[in-house]
């Protein structure tokens, strides 16, 4: 079984998906930035004008429909990460017994324990993993009843207060404070490429330590 290639597919998907899902409203973005209808400028009056930026709604709902799809396709290339180590560890049939403070932690452990394989070895920072983490968990847990806002969790805010998922006009208005405020959930385009990058690259490691003398004389001493 090419669990790699597993991942690899899934990844991909998400890339394609997200792509054909956040166009629509970048397109709208496109739209009211060049006036073209049906966001053409209508005349000016006075009478009616209130200063703000004209199609203001659509604007703020088209940018909110893309920071959704960007945190429902984070969620996947999280849900992507856990099924490559949980499809690993079935491969060679060592149970998954190590202790940990959450999901991760015990996969790190099982895996340096039941086959030499240090996660800290990886060319991806441990920490850039638990920032895609973090912020699954935020767009899953921090929001208030019936609103669409996510933000930061206070270990969240933390851990990453200018972090790869935070608003960017939030970062700016709290880069200077030491207040740790937790600040507005975004996954942009650029911030999803990111996650998908650092996921790919760690799970890449893993699959090449599979194919070492030490590894697989560690299997066949575990009787796997």
């Amino acid at each position: 079984m090419d669990i790699l290639a597993g991942l690899r597919d899934k990844l991909r998907f998400i890339e394609r998906h997200y792509a054909a899902a956040s166009a629509p409203f970048r397109e709208i973005r496109r739209q009211i930035n060049d006036r073209e209808e049906p966001f053409d400028l209508p005349p000016f009056d006075p009478e009616i004008d209130d200063g703000e930026p004209p199609f203001l709604v659509e604007w703020q709902e088209a940018t909110q429909s893309l920071n959704i799809e960007g945190q429902a396709a984070l969620k996947i290339v999280q849900a992507a990460l856990r099924e490559y180590l949980s499809s690993f560890v079935g491969m060679y049939g060592i149970p998954l017994t190590a202790k940990g403070k959450n999901w991760f932690e015990k996969y790190n452990r099982h895996f340096l324990d039941a086959y030499n394989i240090d996660f800290e070895k990886a060319p991806i920072p441990l920490d850039e993993l638990e920032e895609v983490n973090l912020a699954r968990n935020d767009t899953e847990h921090s929001g208030e009843p019936f609103g669409m806002t996510r933000r930061q969790s206070e270990q969240h805010a933390r851990r990453f207060p200018g972090g790869l998922f935070v608003d960017e006009i939030e970062k700016q208005l709290f880069q200077e404070s030491d207040d740790l405020w937790p600040k507005r959930i975004e996954v942009t385009e650029a911030g999803l490429k990111e996650a998908i990058r650092r996921v790919e690259t760690f799970c890449e490691f893993l699959d090449a330590q599979r194919d070492t003398m030490e590894f697989f004389a560690r299997i066949h001493s575990a009787g796997g």
